[in-house]
């Protein structure tokens, strides 16, 4: 398992690092395999909080934890983690046997690189009004992160989506090999979005 911990304005040590492995340690009788594991510690309003990004077996999940120190916070954000699991473990099964059903297809189609911009708000404030220098207009952009976009079902998307609490979440059709988006409407209901042949 590769853990990677981040601390805004403030060290980690080794054992807030072995406090982290042992804790996502737990997550392993979900899965098979827990690839990676994402921390990300600070401090806002005086509460400490711990955000925990995991990549398992094909499956992102992601909580957001809190506590009197980094070490609750962690523990805080595993136990979200469990609890999401718990939830979604008839879907899960159902996922990992829908992998291995469609494993010699998948086994084709390459992840998609996809370049993730955040662009500062106020920078788009400066855009020209006239729509001809619009299209040459470049926002700020404050950070730039490139990640994969796994081929997958529409309903893994859905699960995705929900388990990194998304609004939305784009992904690589496995049966199109398209650019799909899905998306919680304001009703609550799931759109899904695909190019039109």
């Amino acid at each position: 398992m590769k853990l990677n911990i981040a601390g805004l304005h403030m060290e980690t040590g080794d054992s807030l690092k072995q406090h982290c492995e042992d804790r996502m340690l737990t997550l392993k009788k979900y899965f098979d395999q827990v690839l990676e594991v994402d921390v990300s510690c600070h401090e806002e309003r005086g509460k400490h909080l711990a955000e925990v990004t995991v990549h398992a077996s094909g499956i992102y999940l992601r909580a957001l934890g809190e506590g009197d120190d980094f070490y609750q916070a962690i523990s805080d954000a595993e136990t979200k983690l469990e609890r999401q699991l718990q939830r979604y473990k008839g879907r899960l099964q159902k996922h990992r046997k829908r992998r291995q059903h469609d494993n010699s297809k998948l086994k084709d189609m390459q992840a998609l690189a996809a370049v993730h911009h955040t662009v500062e708000e106020d920078s788009l404030e400066e855009a020209p009004a006239d729509e001809a220098w619009f299209a040459e207009f470049a926002p700020t952009i404050r950070h730039k992160e490139v990640k994969k976009i796994d081929p997958m079902s529409v309903d893994e998307a859905v699960m995705q989506m929900d388990l990194l609490h998304k609004p939305a979440y784009l992904f690589q059709n496995a049966q199109t090999g398209t650019l799909n988006v899905v998306y919680r409407d304001t009703d609550g209901s799931v759109r899904w979005v695909s190019p039109q042949n």
